[in-house]
């Protein structure tokens, strides 16, 4: 069996059902990307199935790395493990009933929350959210954010994050750069913030900044920062380059948001011509959160851009490297 090449290490996909089919165990063991999102409909009842599932997901997929198994466990209306699972509800409204400090509670939530995950074979939890709850009628965002005040948000994020990832599991800092003031749900549509430079940096960014030197991964959002550039920052050199990375340093594993969101466009062509501009314009780990057939539409144009561009082909093999990187740290 030939190793997974560049495309598919930055490739994770998902799957349909409780179960994989076997057109899924197909693709797995021949494609073997670098690994799955689970989501809802992933997730039977049975604490004990969702185990089995990760066994088997691992045993696939485990190809001279641990693979990601991922999801997003945030809390409240954003939670995919069905009750007894431990939540505590909408990050924003989490209180600290017992009286030992608010970062103590959230830390303690979110070393529970992860040494759950961990016990299931989930080794990567995309949370917390960052962003900053100051639109009222963002419901995309809402009370998923710790927060409407930037410091507040940041110091309650961080005592999650710490928690979650001190049992083991990762975290993923999401959405840079600060999806709080969206005007509509990237979901559904697209949607431009044209706050300043100022602004962002002052009030969306904080929390990201404060937490940046904790993070391995860092999930770019599809939404338009108008005062930047005109891209969705998921598409944008700008904002995931020069922002992130240099002005920001940061040096872990950027992800796209799901692909399959409609705030990038859906037609196959435009949607497989958005994966090389988000891969060439700094993302390291492609998110295909539904539907084989955009898994491996993906995967061909991927390679067939490398193979027709070097500078392609390098700075996916560049990707790969963080991608896998990062997967030598999970277990």
């Amino acid at each position: 069996m030939s190793g997974p090449d560049a495309a598919s290490q930055i490739l994770v996909a998902a799957l349909e059902g409780l179960t994989l089919s076997q057109e899924e165990q197909s693709f797995f063991k021949r494609e073997c990307p670098a690994g799955v999102t689970l989501f809802r409909r992933n997730l039977s009842s049975s604490f004990v199935a969702i185990r089995s599932l990760c066994q088997q997901l691992h045993s696939l997929l485990d190809r001279n790395f641990p693979p990601v198994i991922a999801i997003d466990q945030e809390g409240g209306r954003v939670s995919r493990i069905p009750s007894p699972f431990p939540n505590l509800g909408a990050p924003q409204d989490i209180q600290d009933p017992i009286e030992i400090g608010e970062q103590i509670y959230l830390e303690n939530y979110g070393f529970i929350m992860g040494s759950s995950l961990r016990g299931l074979g989930i080794n990567v939890n995309f949370a917390p959210v960052c962003d900053v709850n100051t639109n009222p009628s963002n419901i995309a965002i809402g009370d998923r954010a710790f927060s409407n005040e930037p410091k507040h948000a940041a110091r309650r994020a961080e005592a999650f994050l710490n928690g979650l990832q001190s049992s083991g599991v990762k975290g993923c800092l999401k959405h840079f750069p600060g999806q709080g003031d969206a005007g509509d749900d990237t979901h559904l549509k697209g949607t431009t913030i044209p706050i300043s430079r100022d602004v962002l940096w002052d009030r969306e960014l904080l929390p990201f900044r404060s937490m940046l030197s904790m993070a391995s991964m860092v999930m770019l959002s599809h939404a338009v920062f108008s005062e930047i550039d005109s891209q969705p920052a998921s598409l944008s050199k700008r904002i995931m380059v020069d922002l992130l990375q240099e002005e920001l340093e940061f040096r872990g594993v950027l992800v796209t948001d799901d692909m399959n969101m409609k705030a990038i466009p859906q037609d196959e062509q435009s949607w497989a011509d958005a994966i090389i501009e988000a891969v060439s314009q700094g993302a390291d780990m492609v998110l295909v959160c539904r539907d084989l057939g955009r898994c491996k539409l993906a995967l061909e144009r991927l390679r067939g851009e490398a193979a027709q561009s070097p500078a392609f082909s390098k700075r996916l093999q560049d990707a790969a490297h963080k991608v896998n990187s990062l997967r030598a740290t999970l277990f």
